[in-house]
C-alpha cells in the first residue's frame, strides 16, 4: 500500500508516465494503461488527452498508442546530466558483471519504493533481467531491506506504517518477513555487516545481496544490488562476492561524495 495522494488525478498522471517510461509499455493503447495501472478507462483516457495536450505523451492514430513525448525526452535527458552521481556509479557495475552475476543500482523514489536506475547483466544465454524505471516497496527483498537499514529510525517506522496490516508486513513469498521484530533484528545485523541479503523473500527462485552507497554526508542516496538464481548459492563463494561488493560500495561513495 502506497501514500495516498492529495491529488489522484496528478498521482495518476505521474504513474502513467512511470509506466510508458517502462521498455514493455514504451508504446501502450489505452486499455492497457488503464489495466495495468487499475485506473478507471475514461478517467485514464482524459488524463491521456490532458498530456497529449501539453505534448507529454504522443498518439500514434495508427495503432492507437501513446509513447512519451519530446519534452519528456528532452527533460530526461537533463536529468542524467544533474544525476551524474547515477552515471558514475553506474560505470562499477561493468568489472562487477564479469562474475557472471546480474547487478544494480535503485534509488529511493516517492518515500517507500525504491527504482531501478543502473543495471548490467551478464552477456549470457540464461541470465536474470530488470527494467529500468521498474520499481518495488521498502523494505522488500536485500535492496529493500538494507535502505530500510539505513534510514533513520523516524523515517523507517514511518515507512512501514504503509503497509502494515493486521500488525504484520506483506507476504510476497512463503520466506517474506512479515513479523516487524524480525525486520528490526536483521536491520541491526545489516549495519553490522555492512550488507543485506535475501532468498525468495520477494521474487520465488532468486537470491540477492545489497550494499548501501552513501552521500557525503552520511545519507544512504543508492543501494547496489546483485540477483543470482537461488539455485546457485551453493556454487559461487558468496563470501568473496559479499567483499567484492562491499569494497566497490565504499569506492562508489568515494567517487561520488562530492557531487552529492
Amino acid at each position: 500500500m502506497e501514500i495516498q495522494s492529495a491529488v489522484p488525478a496528478l498521482d495518476s498522471s505521474i504513474k502513467i508516465l512511470e509506466l510508458l517510461a517502462k521498455q514493455e509499455y514504451s508504446s501502450a493503447n489505452l486499455t492497457e494503461i488503464s489495466t495495468a495501472l487499475s485506473i478507471n478507462k475514461s478517467t485514464c483516457l482524459r488524463i491521456l488527452r490532458t498530456l497529449e495536450s501539453k505534448d507529454y505523451v504522443v498518439l500514434e492514430s495508427a495503432s492507437k498508442t501513446y509513447s512519451l513525448g519530446p519534452p519528456l525526452i528532452a527533460l530526461g535527458y537533463r536529468a542524467k546530466e544533474i544525476n551524474n552521481y547515477i552515471e558514475i556509479a553506474s560505470m562499477y557495475l561493468k568489472d562487477l558483471v564479469k562474475t557472471g552475476l546480474t547487478f544494480v543500482l535503485v534509488k529511493r523514489i516517492r518515500d517507500v519504493n525504491l527504482m531501478y536506475v543502473g543495471k548490467e547483466e551478464p552477456p549470457l544465454k540464461v541470465r536474470l533481467t530488470v527494467s529500468m524505471g521498474d520499481s518495488f516497496p521498502i523494505p522488500a527483498g536485500a535492496l529493500g531491506k538494507c535502505f530500510y537499514a539505513y534510514l533513520p529510525e523516524k523515517e523507517s517506522a514511518k515507512i512501514l506504517e504503509n503497509f502494515i496490516v493486521n500488525e504484520n508486513l506483506p507476504k510476497y513469498t512463503q520466506n517474506s518477513i512479515t513479523l516487524l521484530d524480525e525486520l528490526k533484528e536483521q536491520a541491526i545485523k545489516i549495519r553490522e555487516d555492512g550488507i543485506a541479503e535475501s532468498h525468495e523473500e520477494y521474487s520465488l527462485g532468486i537470491s540477492a545481496y545489497a550494499c548501501p552507497i552513501f552521500d557525503n554526508d552520511g545519507n544512504i542516496i543508492l543501494g547496489l544490488g546483485s540477483y543470482m538464481p537461488k539455485s546457485l548459492i551453493g556454487h559461487i563463494d558468496s563470501a568473496e562476492l559479499k567483499a567484492i561488493m562491499k569494497s566497490t560500495a565504499k569506492e562508489i561513495t568515494e567517487a561520488i561524495s562530492s557531487l552529492v
